[in-house]
């Protein structure tokens, strides 16, 4: 009735979905910062158009900061900016109260900007939204606190 082959190939898949299960259920949960506007930069803005690989999925890709992990928050506030001609002109990653004088806010506002080093951001055919732009500056005029709601979230919608 069923043959030796038939067996096996049951038994090895199988074999394959337990292994495959297991994994799953070992898996780490993803970094979430705390409650707040900057959470939602990282969940909708940074996971979905920043921390790609090949882009800034970890620190040092390409020389720049890393924008998927629990570090990210702290490197963006206290790092100075990877690029050579932003240092030069006193911009900080993120320098809070001050979006203008922020690299990150001139990266994703490129054309509205003082500041056009490098490239516009996020590159590879990726928009962010005149709205999610408008957060993100709303995000650095209130301080850029890690918690706390300080950016209309309606903005996100």
């Amino acid at each position: 009735m069923f043959s030796t082959k038939k067996i096996t190939v049951v038994a090895f898949a199988s074999l394959l979905f337990a292994i495959a299960c297991k994994k799953e259920e070992t898996a780490k949960p993803s970094y979430s910062p705390p409650a707040g506007s900057y959470n939602l930069i990282y969940e909708k803005i940074f996971k979905t158009s920043c921390a790609l690989s090949g882009c800034h999925a970890k620190e040092g890709d390409f020389g720049h900061h890393g924008l998927g992990d629990e570090k990210t928050y702290q490197r963006l506030l206290t790092e100075d900016s990877h690029n050579p001609q932003a240092r030069a002109a006193g911009l900080k990653s993120i320098k809070p109260g001050d979006p203008a004088k922020s690299f990150l806010y001139a990266k994703i506002s490129w054309e509205g900007s003082a500041y056009q080093f490098g490239q516009k951001m996020p590159s590879g055919g990726l928009k962010l939204t005149a709205n999610q732009i408008e957060f993100v500056r709303q995000w650095i005029a209130a301080g850029a606190p890690e918690s706390g709601h300080v950016a209309d979230e309606s903005l996100l919608k």
